[in-house]
């Protein structure tokens, strides 16, 4: 549930798995797929043909990535780009979408009076790899799968290292919010390591 000035929206468990599997194939850069996750998402309507849409969302996410990768989009510049593609194609911004980027955008706008080297993604990256190291969903675990083998299916250590890193300073964060935090042990990551590439092996 998103609350802003009173707006509130529900976000479904399909929106919620559709949104980390676009996120995966983000990183990867896979436009292709990112076409089909957003007529999951409700960005295109069902049954539209994508090859058309995918060189323009090309356009705006090489632009959105230019300034650092996944971790430095700015959501507002992304969401008013995204938006010029409605007057060129079947492509709309779903309903509970705006609530959410509104949402976003408010507190991204505070968080860099603040600090202007903010950003928003790289704060919700330890969460994000939570959830895909945690998760035992089959979408989740796919998503997993792609994030760290990508299409080519090469096991990428840094990417693996970078969610192993995020996810320990989650929940790092959330021990000292509760007041139950205690310094992690070295071997903490090593273990963490372990489970994670049980999750993403590759099946046979």
């Amino acid at each position: 549930v998103i609350l802003d000035f009173g707006l509130m929206t529900q976000v479904t468990d399909d929106q919620r798995y559709g949104m980390i599997e676009a996120i995966a194939h983000l990183i990867h850069r896979d436009y292709e797929r990112i076409g089909d996750d957003f007529v999951n998402l409700d960005f295109i309507p069902p049954g539209t043909d994508v090859k058309p849409i995918v060189p323009a969302l090309a356009r705006v996410f090489d632009a959105a990535l230019a300034g650092g990768g996944a971790k430095g989009i700015n959501f507002n510049d992304l969401a008013a780009d995204l938006a010029e593609i409605t007057f060129s194609f079947p492509f709309r911004i779903p309903p509970y979408f705006a609530l959410v980027i509104r949402a976003i955008g408010v507190l991204e706008g505070i968080a860099l009076v603040g600090d202007p080297q903010f950003a928003i993604v790289d704060e919700a990256y330890p969460y994000i790899s939570r959830r895909l190291l945690t998760d035992r969903s089959p979408r989740s675990k796919a998503a997993l799968r792609y994030m760290v083998y990508g299409e080519k299916k090469r096991f990428d250590v840094d990417r693996v290292i970078d969610m192993l890193q995020a996810f320990e300073r989650f929940a790092a964060v959330k021990k000292l919010a509760s007041g139950t935090f205690v310094p992690a042990e070295p071997k903490s990551l090593e273990v963490d390591a372990e489970r994670a590439t049980g999750l993403v092996r590759l099946e046979e």
